[in-house]
């Protein structure tokens, strides 16, 4: 798919054959439905999924690395899906950021020190 910029160049976006099964895959674990026939070893051998603790071992979890590629491949594809997990995690990124605590214990441990030399 090409899209044309303001200053008149061209972005392309699209996803490979590959990349595009492995996307629908991890989509159809997010909402529990079934894989493609033969996909579901792949995912598996390339640690993007893992099975279940279920009897029948036909339900799929997405772990960390699955999580990423799921992520991955939605920006390529200029698709936002995410569990409503991702969107906590998000939501309290923004209101305390890491930079923010950082600073703040820098800032703290600066003020006792001062008091110690008091």
């Amino acid at each position: 798919m090409k899209y044309e910029l303001e200053n008149g160049g061209i972005l392309e976006m699209a996803l490979s054959n590959k990349q595009s099964k492995r996307l629908g895959a991890i989509i159809s674990v997010v909402f529990n439905e079934d894989l493609p026939k033969g996909v579901d070893k792949e995912l598996v051998n390339d640690g993007f999924i893992e099975p279940t603790n279920k009897a029948i071992g036909y339900e799929f979890i997405l772990t960390d690395k699955g999580l990423d590629e799921k992520n991955r491949l939605c920006t390529l594809a200029g698709l936002n899906i995410k569990y409503q997990s991702e969107k906590k995690n998000a939501e309290m990124e923004i209101r305390n950021p890491k930079n923010q605590t950082e600073k703040t214990k820098t800032e703290t441990e600066k003020e006792v020190s001062k008091v110690s030399e008091i």
